[in-house]
């Protein structure tokens, strides 16, 4: 080989050489930043797995429980003044809507009061004329004093508010116990005399079958037109009625021990009545003293 041939080919090898040298300095550049990508990824991670978490004293830990426990301690509080609020305004509206059933079972009462004086004079006024059947003028009168004295008048109470009050347990909203003593003093008051209505009743009802046997149903109905659903004229004040008792009708027996078993439920009846007015009276005072003190405990006189 000629040395200018070696030269070539020297050149060549050189070449290559050279070109290889390059190939792998640029897969080592190539390679270099992915190792420095990995060692930073390393490191980063390296920093979010181990963080470095500030310590806090214990000072700092007792205001914050102390913060939690106020807050806690003020939602109670107000939560506790919001069901008082609404109690006591539950309260009030139970309170006039009592107020309003006390009322009426006053009026309720002095209408019984009245329908049962009524029934009572008449009961005495028929005892006396049946004493003395000797003297009689005319037979209209018993059967008008008859006719007031088999009356049955029971009281009607209007308690819907007060068991209401009990049965869902709100009687409580009221809180003051001498109040609720009052309103439960009242409903034993009207406990009683219900008591007194049915333990009279079978005595009103032999009355009644007794007066079947002596007296003319067709009589009495006359004086239901003279005298309505509710008799309060009395003969002296309706025309009416003075022209009834002067006249005779007739009876359906005269046998003696039956007129005599008639005058003895007339004084009976009475003597009923007289004891269930009593406590009629009481009931009536407990009504206006617990209305006063359903009064005064919501400061309803000015509303």
């Amino acid at each position: 080989m000629s040395e200018e041939e070696e030269n070539i080919n020297n050149g060549l090898k050189m070449t290559d050489d050279s070109e290889e040298k390059s190939k792998v300095d640029s897969q080592q550049s190539l390679a270099e930043p992915e190792a420095l990508n990995s060692k930073s990824e390393i490191k980063t991670m390296e920093v979010h797995h181990h963080p470095q978490v500030e310590k806090k004293s214990f000072k700092e830990y007792l205001l914050e429980g102390l913060m939690i426990f106020l807050a806690v301690t003020m939602g109670f509080f107000a939560e506790n003044l919001r069901e008082n609020f609404v109690e006591h305004r539950n309260a009030k509206e139970f309170a006039v809507l009592l107020i309003q059933d006390l009322s009426s079972d006053a009026a309720e009462i002095d209408n019984a009061i009245s329908m049962q004086n009524l029934i009572i004079n008449a009961g005495d006024s028929l005892g006396v004329l049946l004493k003395n059947n000797s003297k009689i003028i005319s037979t209209g009168k018993i059967y008008f004093y008859e006719y007031l004295s088999m009356r049955r008048w029971n009281l009607v109470t209007h308690d819907a508010t007060l068991q209401q009050l009990k049965n869902s347990g709100a009687l409580r909203y009221l809180g003051n116990t001498m109040l609720t003593r009052k309103i439960l003093d009242y409903e034993q008051a009207i406990k009683v005399i219900s008591l007194m209505q049915n333990r009279f009743e079978p005595d009103k009802i032999e009355n009644l079958n007794l007066v079947h046997k002596v007296f003319d149903q067709s009589y009495f109905n006359s004086l239901d037109s003279l005298l309505g659903a509710i008799p309060i004229n009395l003969p002296d004040k309706n025309k009416g009625v003075i022209m009834y008792i002067q006249k005779d009708y007739p009876f359906l027996t005269n046998e003696k021990t039956v007129w005599e078993q008639l005058r003895n439920m007339a004084y009976n009846s009475s003597s009923n009545y007289r004891f269930e007015i009593y406590f009629l009276n009481a009931a009536k005072q407990q009504a206006f003293k617990t209305i006063d003190a359903l009064t005064k405990e919501y400061h309803l006189e000015h509303e």
